[in-house]
């Protein structure tokens, strides 16, 4: 049995697992309704969309930690799962009498947007208190993240076999249906995942709470751990460039070249080379999940080598393949980026989760979904223009050389350092 597989063996991480699976394959199928039918309505406006969404994970994100901090994690992932599943659905019964706009589909990315800013601290921050065995740790967090990487397989490919069958609004449906599963899963498991007290931070009221809450997090990103700080700030950058490809770029890149190859066009060649993007992530993610890097920050560097290789070949096949062609090298050069994400997601947060402890956890990560928002709300104003004054293949290209140049000099600066992890000190 493969290493990252064993943590199955916990029944209550079983149950994660499948109702975080069911849930992030619906939001994968989202993601592709939602940008299909904003470029659909809008063209090039389409980032518009996405600009929305990071813009309100910007600001929840810096603001809600003295909030999500009075509730307990489990109470605050079921609550968000099945108000999101509500908030899905919006569209779709809005859409059956009047026409779907690209106010609503911002309106629906907002509201989801806020939601998933309480979700992901709170997950994380739950993790160690649900692993018994420590040393599975860094598999746990591998087969979490699997869900995610799983998604990007298997929500195109469902995507392009439903896009024969129902019509793209019909998409949200099953994507509620996912987040309702997630809900059923947590609250199964919920006794599980009570931290300990000691955990719970004391939090003055009003607004010296809300401010002492904020200062915390950013104390603890800024002073507590250089390497960890670095590898945020990296994580972050690359983000804005590896959005503005995957999910606007590749998109249009669909609808400027019509790539087709056996029948397969449209819609479906989209969901082809997102599925292939998801190939990558869940092969790449199984092998890290599996192993212990001698030098595992060198190698995370490396991650965003192949990420943003595989990008620049991908825009460079545009120009360079026949017609006829271009879609399996694009399904290619897809696979060979997808390759890059889990090298550099994982062990960051196998780290941060060894750094840090208890509440802290989830302060460092709602920062680091606020630093994220913060980089992507730019980049998704900016790809605007750019796509309008450089055209989609040389913004793409672009992206994927700016990633590169990220995966090269993290990769040389850490080249010959090695850091263990430290113990995690007591939450503040």
């Amino acid at each position: 049995m493969l290493p990252i597989l064993r943590p199955f063996k916990d029944r209550a991480i079983a149950i994660l697992w499948l109702g975080m699976a069911a849930s992030t394959t619906g939001e994968d199928v989202f993601r592709v309704a939602i940008v299909w039918l904003a470029v659909e309505i809008a063209g090039n406006q389409a980032p518009l969309v996405t600009a929305a969404q990071n813009a309100t994970m910007l600001v929840v994100g810096l603001t809600a930690g003295a909030i999500a901090e009075r509730w307990k994690p489990d109470r605050t992932m079921v609550a968000v799962s099945l108000l999101s599943a509500a908030i899905v659905m919006m569209p779709v019964l809005l859409g059956t009498f009047y026409s779907v706009t690209l106010g609503l589909l911002i309106t629906t990315v907002v509201g989801l947007a806020i939601l998933r800013t309480f979700y992901a601290p709170a997950l994380q921050s739950v993790v160690p208190t649900l692993v018994r065995d420590k040393a599975w740790l860094q598999a746990v967090n591998g087969l979490l993240d699997t869900t995610w990487r799983l998604a990007r397989l298997l929500g195109p490919a469902i995507a392009a076999l439903l896009s024969a069958l129902i019509p793209v609004i019909h998409f949200l449906s099953v994507t509620a249906l996912g987040m309702l599963a997630a809900a059923a899963a947590v609250f199964s498991i919920r006794a599980r995942i009570q931290r300990d007290p000691a955990d719970i931070p004391k939090i003055d009221p009003g607004w010296r709470g809300l401010l002492s809450s904020m200062a915390i997090g950013y104390r603890l990103v800024l002073f507590r751990d250089r390497v960890m700080t670095i590898l945020m700030l990296s994580n972050a950058m690359v983000n804005g460039p590896w959005m503005v490809t995957l999910m606007l770029g590749v998109a249009l890149l669909v609808k400027t070249y019509d790539p087709r190859f056996l029948g397969i066009e449209d819609l479906a060649a989209y969901g082809v080379i997102m599925g292939a993007y998801g190939v990558g992530d869940l092969l790449a993610n199984l092998y890290v999940g599996s192993v212990r890097f001698r030098r595992p920050l060198q190698v995370m560097y490396f991650g965003y080598i192949a990420m943003g290789g595989g990008f620049v070949l991908m825009a460079l096949a545009t120009w360079a393949v026949q017609p006829g062609w271009l879609l399996p090298a694009m399904v290619l050069t897809a696979l060979i980026a997808g390759i890059g994400g889990p090298f550099f997601f994982i062990p960051m947060i196998t780290r941060l989760q060894t750094v840090f402890r208890g509440a802290d956890i989830a302060r460092v990560f709602r920062i680091r979904l606020a630093l994220m928002a913060g980089v992507q709300l730019i980049a998704s104003l900016g790809a605007t223009v750019l796509f309008e004054s450089f055209g989609v293949t040389s913004t793409v290209l672009g992206s994927g050389l700016f990633i590169l140049g990220i995966g090269l000099a993290g990769s040389f600066y850490f080249g010959r350092m090695f850091v263990p992890p430290q113990e995690p000190p007591a939450s503040e």
